[in-house]
């Protein structure tokens, strides 16, 4: 499983891999400062199959890398975009992004169950 933090704090991200790839076999990691840094990567072909996203970031946030990865071809998109939000979002909001899930932070044993075996 290839698993995308897409989070401008570094300390965030670091904990979160730590996490994951504790937690997680054969799982590669690939942690992003901002929503572009992700888009570029699957624009140059990488695939990611989840992605755990933050709203706001600087030069590309949540809801632009939401946008943005909407108008990819489909083959380049991630199949599970879980959004990490400090409250809690509509579900028309949910539905219109495509997103998986959304979850409050930080990112728990149990959330990381539901992200691997959904």
């Amino acid at each position: 499983m290839r698993i995308a933090l897409i989070d401008d704090d570094a300390t965030t991200n670091f904990i979160n891999k730590s996490k994951l790839v504790k937690q997680v076999e054969e799982c590669e990691v690939f942690p992003f400062s901002n929503g572009k840094e992700a888009i570029d990567f699957l624009s140059s072909g990488k695939k990611i199959d989840v992605a755990l996203l933050d709203m706001n970031m600087p030069v590309m946030n949540g809801l632009e890398f939401l946008k943005t990865h909407s108008e990819l071809p489909e083959e380049q998109r991630i199949s599970k975009v879980f959004l990490f939000v400090e409250q809690n979002v509509d579900e028309t909001f949910k539905e219109k992004f495509e997103l998986f899930q959304v979850f409050k932070k930080p990112l728990t044993p149990e959330i990381i169950d539901l992200i691997t075996h959904d």
